[in-house]
């Protein structure tokens, strides 16, 4: 075969493994197809199968990856040149898969966790390298375990989003261009669906993937409003692209598509490489978060655009309804107080704190113990929901009660205010078992007795603060003692509500308060069906006094075990805080918490409350942040579980079907029965009355 012969395959080989012109990478394009297409045939020759290269790829960029720890230009760019190759060989893997016709799940799997290992290593070795450099404009004081914390917001609220948004938008681009055959754009419901069909036995792997690859395919519909209301009017059509509207789509989404590129991996990457070869690696993470970021943004309301301009214009079913505006003070309040955080820790001198020999060295001891006291706490609460529920209602398996639980309070977490959404989840997961009523009653049950555990713990910790001779000086006193009145008093009000209620005489006190009266007066007429319902439940409850009373007190003993992981890691800390004084803390950061509670997941008020409680004690902000930060630790990997399974399974196909195929359940009595049977996929419709 002559070269010319040779060159116009490898030519045609090449544009085969293109998923189009469009989306395809110029860089791509004249540098690492060609080199992956030689390097495979290579491969192919030695018999290696896909997978083989695949795990040499992940080996590669992740030894090249920890060489960017060392400042040493020449050991940095072999790291660059490592990482390069690694890359090439990420791409010889699918023309390899392609020219052999060797594909498997595990290599999918495999695929997907490549580059995200030559980050890990990468992250790591920056994190080392700049932990004992000054942070900048701050006199000279070391970054120490912070940068941490900043190259994780980064990777997270940055890197990982930005890809997963591109990668979406790209597979939209093609499903326009080439139909679902062309294109990877799958839904969320139909992995899902797909998962629940495969058995353990034999498919662990397969699950697994599916399980992973469903809650991000769930997280890129989530940021694309738009385009889910564009392709579910498409999905009404029968699935097929009208021949108009595939050419307008694609016609608007060519002036745009590149810069979807930028935010995948070679821009991204040699601009990494180069400022680690310039031996200033710290510039990435701000272009990272800021200019990455802002044109992330630009390129979603483009394409946010696209899809609404397509909708209205060609008149497709849904274009009627006007989009649902999502509240963007949530986000604001989450911003300040992340912003708080971040003045506190600069703040404060965290070089007092031995985040390498202590917390990350002990970090395999400390966070599983804590992720398994965590365990029992969320099985309390489940016991807690089985009291009030019934001990003889058996129809609602344990487990699906206790996912239930701890994915309620993890979608509470991530609204403002702790209002919406955990209540009406765990309505509609209830309904099916036990019917709307009975799901109704015995959320909104659970919601108050949740909170007057919190209110049982203020009271312990205001208690405690007096006995250990009130350490904080004469106003800290003073509001202790405040505190330890009013929540004496509405521990006072809580214990008569069997007879008289709860929340219509407080409802009726607050309507007489001057200038804030005609607020509640407006609340109490709109909702006066929801708070006589939970008065109703609660006179019902305190009947049953067995159950009354072992609902509060296993909702205490989580308080008191809460107290337990903050002592737990003031040992690991090698801090010397007796558990009266952990109590204390830990109710001072709940009360402030709860005070301002339109921040979600209370972020910068609990570290605040914290470190004013353990500065009545003479302990360093440095410690009480600490804390702070180690028991979020634990909180992201429980709303990580909790999230995930809610978007997977918490609204699952199952549920849905059993719920509307139900015919013996009894109507709701009121506004809010009917208001909480509503999906979780749109929390702002339904409303509790919890303390998160």
């Amino acid at each position: 075969m002559s070269l010319k012969s040779e060159w116009r395959r490898m030519r045609s080989d090449i544009r085969s493994a293109y998923k189009s012109e469009d989306t395809e990478e110029f860089f791509d394009r004249i540098f690492t197809k060609p080199l992956g297409y030689l390097w495979a045939r290579l491969f192919m020759r030695l018999g290696w199968t896909p997978n083989m290269v695949t795990l040499l790829s992940m080996a590669i960029g992740f030894a090249g990856g920890w060489l960017f720890y060392p400042e040493s230009f020449t050991l940095n760019l072999i790291g660059v040149l490592l990482v390069i190759w690694a890359n090439i060989l990420d791409s010889t893997d699918g023309q390899l898969a392609r020219l052999t016709g060797n594909k498997s799940t595990l290599g999918r799997i495999l695929d997907a966790l490549s580059t995200s290992v030559w980050y890990v290593a990468i992250d790591c070795a920056l994190c080392l390298r700049l932990m004992s450099k000054p942070i900048p404009f701050s006199g000279g004081r070391p970054w120490g375990g912070l940068i941490w914390l900043v190259v994780v917001i980064c990777e997270f609220a940055g890197h990982q989003r930005q890809c997963m948004l591109a990668d979406y938008y790209r597979n939209i681009h093609l499903f326009f261009l080439k139909n679902k055959n062309g294109s990877e754009l799958d839904r969320s419901r139909d992995i899902a669906r797909a998962r629940a069909k495969l058995p353990w036995k034999g498919a662990r792997f397969q699950k697994l993937y599916l399980y992973f690859y469903g809650l991000y395919t769930r997280l890129q519909e989530l940021s694309t409003p738009s385009f889910q209301r564009l392709f579910k009017a498409i999905e009404e059509n029968g699935g097929e692209v009208d021949e108009a509207v595939r050419q307008d789509y694609l016609a608007q989404s060519r002036k745009y598509i590149q810069l979807t590129n930028i935010l995948t991996f070679n821009t991204r990457a040699y601009t990494l490489f180069l400022l680690v070869l310039l031996g200033a690696p710290l510039l990435f993470f701000p272009i990272e978060l800021f200019v990455f970021g802002g044109l992330m943004l630009y390129m979603r309301a483009k394409y946010e655009a696209i899809a609404e301009n397509i909708l209205y214009a060609h008149r497709l079913p849904g274009s009627e309804t006007p989009p649902v505006k999502r509240k963007k003070y949530p986000v604001v309040f989450f911003v300040i107080g992340v912003i708080g955080i971040i003045a506190m820790l600069a703040k404060t001198d965290m070089s007092q704190v031995d985040w390498s020999g202590t917390i990350l060295s002990k970090m395999p001891i400390w966070l599983p113990s804590l992720i398994a006291l965590w365990a029992v706490v969320y099985t309390l609460h489940t016991l807690a929901y089985r009291a009030i529920m019934g001990w003889d209602m058996k129809s609602m398996p344990f487990w699906r009660l206790l996912k239930m639980t701890i994915s309620g309070f993890s979608l509470n977490q991530v609204t403002p205010m702790g209002l919406v959404g955990g209540e009406p989840y765990r309505i509609m997961e209830m309904k099916p078992y036990i019917g709307l009523e009975k799901a109704t009653a015995t959320t909104l049950t659970f919601s108050v007795m949740h909170v007057f555990s919190h209110v049982m713990l203020w009271l312990t910790g205001a208690f405690v603060y007096l006995l250990l001779g009130c350490p904080g000086g004469v106003l800290a006193t003073l509001a202790d003692i405040v505190a330890l009145g009013l929540c004496a008093l509405a521990l006072f009000a809580f214990f008569r509500s069997g007879k008289r209620g709860l929340v219509m005489p407080l409802m009726r006190f607050l309507c007489r308060v001057p200038w804030a009266g005609k607020f509640f007066a407006a609340t109490l007429e709109k909702k006066r069906e929801s708070f006589e319902a939970i008065d109703r439940d609660m006179t019902a409850f305190h009947g049953r006094r067995r159950d009354f009373a072992a609902t509060l007190l296993l909702e205490y003993v989580g308080r008191l075990m809460e107290v337990g992981e903050l002592f737990i890691i003031f040992r690991v800390m090698q801090v010397d805080v007796s558990f009266a004084g952990c109590a204390v803390a830990l109710s001072c950061a709940s009360l402030i918490g709860n005070l301002v509670f339109f921040i979600p997941m209370q972020v910068g008020s609990r570290e605040a409350g914290m470190a004013l409680a353990l500065g009545w004690m003479g302990l360093a902000p440095s410690v009480s942040i600490t804390a702070s930060l180690l028991t979020r630790m634990r909180e992201i990997f429980y709303l990580a579980v909790g999230v995930g399974a809610l978007l997977l399974t918490g609204g699952s196909p199952e549920d849905a079907e059993a719920a509307a195929s139900s015919e013996d359940e009894p109507a709701p009595t009121d506004g809010e029965a009917a208001s909480a049977a509503e999906k979780p996929d749109s929390p702002a419709s339904g409303e509790s009355e919890e303390v998160s």
